[in-house]
């Protein structure tokens, strides 16, 4: 009988070429993938530039302190006028003053001293008083409510004005009510402020 030849089924050398060859490629591929994920991981880590400074933390950790010069203590103010140095002034806008024409009597108050210093200037120290001979027409502390002290600083040589406009009317202690009307003639007018008092002032009503 005649032998049967048989085919060898061993794959031929190119074809191991080829494999080998398949499975060095796709070893590179995998190292490259490997490769391109670790950098993709590691930038995710870093900071994007690394010569920033860091945020500034959200939570409660510390931040640096600023520094504080130290300020220097405030000055001390002026002190109250002695009394000798405030001298107080009566006189009015106009001397004569016709029918309907109401008084403006003006209260000055000069510092006449060497130095700023305080004067209390409040209605609870001011009063415009006025007088005919002996007789007691008007004041102004018989009517004041709510009397306040307000201090003001004057400088040397410096003075300031309180107007008040009289409307010829008398007045009384508690603020009382006086119907007679001063007639035409002198008066005087009188400033006072605390203990301080002016020398008086005539002035003429028609």
């Amino acid at each position: 009988m005649a032998q049967k030849q048989v085919r060898s089924t061993r794959p031929s050398a190119r074809v191991f070429r080829r494999r080998r060859l398949a499975v060095l490629i796709a070893t590179l591929v995998l190292i490259g993938l490997l490769a391109w994920a670790g950098f993709g991981i590691a930038s995710l880590l870093r900071p994007a530039d690394p010569g920033a400074a860091p945020a500034p933390s959200q939570g409660g950790g510390s931040s640096p302190q600023a520094s504080v010069e130290p300020t220097a203590e405030p000055s001390a103010g002026p002190a109250v006028c002695p009394e000798g140095d405030v001298v107080v002034t009566a006189s009015t806008a106009r001397a004569t003053h016709g029918p309907a024409d109401n008084p403006v009597l003006v209260m000055t108050i000069k510092n006449a001293g060497t130095t700023e210093c305080l004067v209390n200037v409040g209605t609870s120290q001011q009063d415009f008083s006025v007088t005919s001979g002996a007789d007691r027409i008007f004041s102004t502390s018989d009517c004041v409510q709510d009397p306040m002290d307000t201090e003001i600083a004057i400088k040397p040589g410096a003075s300031e004005t309180a107007r008040f406009t009289w409307t010829r009317a008398r007045s009384a202690p508690g603020c009382k009510v006086v119907n007679a009307k001063p007639r035409p003639g002198w008066y005087g007018f009188t400033a006072k402020l605390g203990d301080l008092t002016s020398e008086t002032a005539k002035f003429e009503l028609k």
